[in-house]
């Protein structure tokens, strides 16, 4: 592991357990054991840090959305639950960014600009998922396109902000609170599904 790797897993450990606006950057030089001026070399302050570990995230979506696009699904409402998962593991992974979202991007303007940017890319990533699950007869051919369309938006809001959610409401931990909003977005697809789509999904209960 590279030092910039170090200092960027010891980051994204101290943020995840006590916030960015408590750790600082001698708190994780002082955590992988090199200077405070070392640490700057790589990463001036904390909001580069901030930044690089929302460009991981962001990276670690893209490859997994790419592969949900590319690949072809099982005709079945499994394969698309185990991504949703896939997804919302990877939301645990950098929790401290979707905790203090707002503070955040705040504080790292460019954050907000890359956030709004991916809007159309993923849009078009989401409606061609919902269109191949059509065609395999799991998703309802019988509904708007304007409705699709909107239910890509209601998934971005339950996405980002379930881990806010669950820290004031329920306090679940690691799997325990991915497999809990797992399952609550599996059934927000219930009234899209056909009856094949519907047999499926009860095979995942």
């Amino acid at each position: 592991m590279t030092t910039k790797e170090k200092i960027l897993a010891a980051a994204l450990e101290q943020y995840n357990a006590k916030g960015t606006d408590v750790i600082t950057i001698r708190h994780i030089a002082k955590e992988i054991g090199i200077s405070h001026g070392n640490l700057q070399y790589h990463y001036k302050n904390t909001e580069e840090l901030i930044l690089a570990l929302f460009t991981q995230l962001s990276a670690e979506m893209d490859l997994l959305m790419t592969s949900v696009v590319a690949t072809p699904a099982a005709p079945s409402f499994h394969n698309f639950r185990d991504n949703i998962q896939k997804a919302f593991t990877i939301f645990y992974k950098y929790r401290f960014i979707f905790l203090h979202f707002v503070a955040i991007v705040q504080r790292v303007p460019e954050i907000k600009t890359r956030y709004n940017s991916m809007d159309d890319f993923r849009e078009q990533q989401f409606s061609q998922m919902f269109a191949h699950y059509r065609e395999l007869g799991i998703f309802r051919n019988d509904i708007p396109a304007q409705i699709w369309k909107e239910l890509i938006t209601l998934l971005y809001i339950t996405s980002d902000f379930w881990l806010p959610h669950n820290e004031i409401k329920l306090g679940l931990k690691d799997q325990a609170a991915v497999q809990h909003y797992v399952q609550l977005i599996s059934n927000m697809f219930y009234p899209y599904l056909t009856e094949k789509g519907i047999i499926t999904w009860r095979e995942e209960k």
